[in-house]
């Protein structure tokens, strides 16, 4: 089971990066209208479109890291 979680947060964290890295337009430039309802929007009202890119990378290459250390942590607990 905790492989299946991992695999999933490795999945997310490669859709944010992707998204970020291809300019995905609902990922990296959502209309401003949204912002009460979508964090993206949100942080491109607050941060301005480049640093919603860069915050985007940044949240997705942590989800990645977090996923490949709770596999690691799993493997090396047995």
């Amino acid at each position: 089971m905790i492989y299946v979680l991992d695999a999933l947060a490795l999945a997310m964290g490669l859709i944010l990066v992707v998204g970020a890295y291809r300019r995905w337009r609902w990922l990296v430039d959502p209309p401003l209208r949204l912002s009460p309802y979508y964090s993206q929007a949100l942080l491109k009202r607050v941060l301005g479109p480049r640093l919603l890119v860069a915050f985007t990378y940044l949240i997705g290459l942590l989800i990645i890291a977090t996923a490949a250390l709770g596999t690691v942590l799993h493997l090396f607990r047995r």
